[in-house]
């Protein structure tokens, strides 16, 4: 389980085979932690740690996950965001994360001010039932508060500490981004659910 609060990181290398990906990411701040087996998000997708080479770690990313998440569009040298699980002794900074991505979803507007970034991002439709006013949302990985619900287009504004911190800024109108929506929706739907059954 994470929490959204992330680094960033470097793809240094894909190697691509019939069953998958290897991914390689230049990791300096998690690659003296981590130990094989671990679970790391990157982009907000649970990848587990499969070789550790210096500074560098790699995982296996199974054929599935490329065609669900924005792993397929990866290209080596980008930014992404990259985070450890949350630790018992630790601090919940954003929200409960699992690291298994819904769906992708477009930026379809941009509008960059002097204090803050402000997107609007289309999501699937089938989706919209887990959008809540004020509520969290996962994005490439990164914990952040819905700003605004216009059915299935939510506004995120993102403040400067979180764009320096992540590769938000490197979005533009027309960028595919992981989505992952808040688990308590999902939960709340299910219990729902077999109560009317």
């Amino acid at each position: 389980m994470f929490t959204g609060i992330v680094q960033k990181a470097a793809l240094h290398k894909i190697v691509p085979d019939a069953n998958g990906w290897e991914l390689v990411v230049h990791a300096s701040a998690f690659a003296k932690i981590v130990q094989l087996g671990d679970s790391v998000a990157i982009d907000g997708a649970c990848l587990t740690v499969t070789k550790i080479e210096g500074e560098l770690l790699s995982f296996f990313v199974s054929t599935e996950s490329i065609a669900k998440t924005i792993i397929a569009h990866y290209q080596v040298g980008q930014i992404v965001n990259i985070e450890l699980p949350m630790q018992p002794t630790g601090y919940l900074g954003g929200h409960y994360v699992l690291g298994h991505v819904d769906a992708t979803a477009k930026v379809v507007v941009l509008n960059i001010t002097p204090t803050a970034w402000f997107f609007k991002i289309e999501v699937p439709e089938q989706f919209a039932k887990y959008i809540v006013y004020k509520g969290s949302i996962a994005i490439n990985g990164v914990s952040l508060t819905i700003n605004e619900v216009h059915e299935n287009v939510i506004e995120l504004c993102i403040i400067p500490t979180t764009l320096d911190k992540t590769n938000i800024n490197q979005l533009i109108v027309g960028s595919i981004v992981n989505i992952e929506f808040d688990i308590l929706a999902k939960y709340t739907e299910q219990l729902l659910l077999k109560r009317t059954v």
